[in-house]
Order: C-alpha cells, then sequence, then structure tokens
C-alpha cells in the first residue's frame, strides 16, 4: 500500500496562481530549499528566466518556471519566502517540514498541483535547483510529440539498481516495504520530464505503491505500476559534473547538474556568446568531451 501521508494535498501556503490564459508548453517545476534564495535567483535570471522561456526566439514554445518549497525550519525564515514570492509570483509552498525525508512528499505535492492548476500543459519537467536547462533545445526536441502528447517519461536511466538495506542510510528501504532485489528502471531526480498524461498515470498508481525515497525510485515505482516505461536520453543530467563549455551545453545537453549559481551563469553566459563562440575546433573538441563524460557515466553507474 501507499504511505498514507503521500494520499493526503497539504495546504498551499504561497501559490503562484494557475498557468494563465495560456497554458505554458513545457512546466518547469524546480524543488528546491527555502535557504536556497541564491540558486532560486540565479535561475530566474539564466535558463529559468523570461527570455529563454520562449526558447529565445519570439513565437517560440512558451515555458514557466516556478519553485517547490515546504515549510522552513525556522518560522522566522516564512516572511522572506513570502515577500520572494510577491516579488517574483514563482513560488509554490506546500504546508510540510521541507526536509531531505520529505522529497518523495514534495514531488507528490508538485506533480498534484500541476495536474490540477495547469493539466493542459503538455509536458512537466521536474529539474533540481543545482541544474542547468538548455530549454530551448529541450522544448524543440519535445514539440516532434506535440500533436499526440504520449505517455512519455524521460530522462537519464538508472538501470538495475539495489535497494539499500543498511538502516543508517539516508536511503534505506527495508525488505519488509521492497522485497524485490532491484529497483525497475527509473530516470535520474536531477531533471526528468513527464507529459501530463504520464504525469496523471504515475498519480493514479501512487496510493498502490510503496513509500520509498529517494523520490526518482518513487516516480519509477509508479510509472512501472502505470505501464509506463522510461525512455532514456543521454542529454539529460546524472551524476557526472560536465564541465563549462559553451559547445558541449549549447549543442549536445538538455541538463546538467551540480551548478553552483555562479557556475550557472558563466554557462548561461557562454550560451549568449561571451567568449566567441564556438569555432569548428572548438565544437568538436566541446562535443567529442561532452559525449565521452555521458558515455563514461553510463558505463559505469
Amino acid at each position: 500500500a501507499g504511505d498514507a501521508d503521500l494520499a493526503d494535498d497539504p495546504p498551499v501556503l504561497l501559490s503562484p496562481g494557475g498557468c494563465g490564459a495560456t497554458p505554458p508548453f513545457l512546466l518547469v517545476l524546480v524543488p528546491s530549499a527555502p535557504s536556497h534564495s541564491a540558486r532560486r535567483q540565479a535561475i530566474r535570471e539564466t535558463w529559468g528566466g523570461g527570455a529563454s522561456a520562449a526558447g529565445g526566439r519570439p513565437g517560440g514554445l512558451p515555458a514557466r518556471t516556478l519553485f517547490v518549497l515546504g515549510v522552513p525550519p525556522a518560522p522566522s525564515e516564512q516572511p522572506a519566502l513570502r515577500a520572494e514570492a510577491e516579488r517574483h509570483g514563482d513560488l509554490l509552498q506546500g504546508a510540510f517540514a521541507d526536509t531531505y525525508a520529505n522529497l518523495t512528499r514534495k514531488t507528490a505535492f508538485l506533480l498534484r498541483w500541476a495536474r490540477s492548476r495547469c493539466p493542459d500543459a503538455p509536458f512537466i519537467l521536474k529539474a533540481d535547483d543545482d541544474v542547468f536547462v538548455n530549454l530551448p533545445a529541450l522544448t524543440n526536441y519535445l514539440a516532434s510529440f506535440r500533436r499526440a502528447p504520449p505517455r512519455l517519461y524521460l530522462g537519464r536511466i538508472h538501470w538495475w539498481v539495489r535497494p539499500q538495506r543498511d538502516p543508517r542510510g539516508r536511503h534505506h528501504v527495508p525488505a519488509a516495504v521492497y522485497p524485490d532485489a532491484t529497483f525497475p528502471l527509473y530516470c535520474s531526480g536531477t531533471a526528468y520530464v513527464l507529459s501530463g498524461e504520464a504525469a496523471a498515470a504515475v498519480l493514479a498508481a501512487a496510493p498502490r505503491v510503496p513509500f520509498v525515497a529517494p523520490e526518482d525510485v518513487w516516480v519509477g515505482l509508479c510509472a512501472q505500476r502505470a505501464g509506463l516505461a522510461p525512455r532514456h536520453s543521454a542529454r539529460m543530467a546524472g551524476s557526472a559534473r560536465f564541465p563549462p563549455d559553451g559547445c558541449c551545453y549549447g549543442e549536445v545537453l538538455f541538463s546538467s547538474h551540480g551548478l553552483g549559481p555562479g557556475e550557472l551563469r558563466r554557462v548561461w553566459g557562454l550560451l549568449q556568446g561571451e567568449g566567441g563562440g564556438c569555432n569548428a575546433l572548438q565544437r568538436a573538441l566541446g562535443v567529442l568531451r561532452c559525449k565521452a563524460l555521458a558515455v563514461g557515466e553510463w558505463l559505469w553507474q
């Protein structure tokens, strides 16, 4: 049976409203800790800002980026969050403790909100707040599915991961909760895409799925229960670190994770042409290095 807490729908404390008159083609939901204001601001000023939301060009496919939070550990932090929400209009806060243990609950919360308040968005991207996303490249790829949005679950697949049985581990999964030797295939939680139909299927399956951490495993279990097969993309982030390279980030990657605010701005600058862009040799070397890192991560995960 699913976890009782996940069956609850926590009240919304701070809301960005709905999707407006025109739903975005891609709804980007970024789980973020209350204290990570610098990361949120860096995303607003780079890939998640208004200029990139339309794919970087007039008439491009629209995206909307929202940050998803729980309740901060100290009540004194809430006024700053309320002020940030009023200033930017992009915070979604649920009435649950913002802790690592609640990441699965946060994911269930953001998916429910997306389906109830923005049901006509064809695609949902969940991305961590240390991730860089090439929205023009990703939306152009997703546009190939636009006429008939499939039950798409897209990301960097983790293959045959074993549950952590050590009770001291933060991802401990007792055999009584999940007895199988390996998890089903699932997409890395750093960044993955669900079509609206796939998100609805995940939520419908959730009450029949055991509550496990981390959240990406839980989404994968729900997807398996719903008969939803993940689609692998080596262009989406996993655990490998991709050094800032305009050719790699501009021409290969949809997403890369593990970047601080300064690195997000540096990559953004490279994609805006700072440093002269890519000549033929730089493009060949940058793309080759990028692909080698992606393949290496797949081999060694």
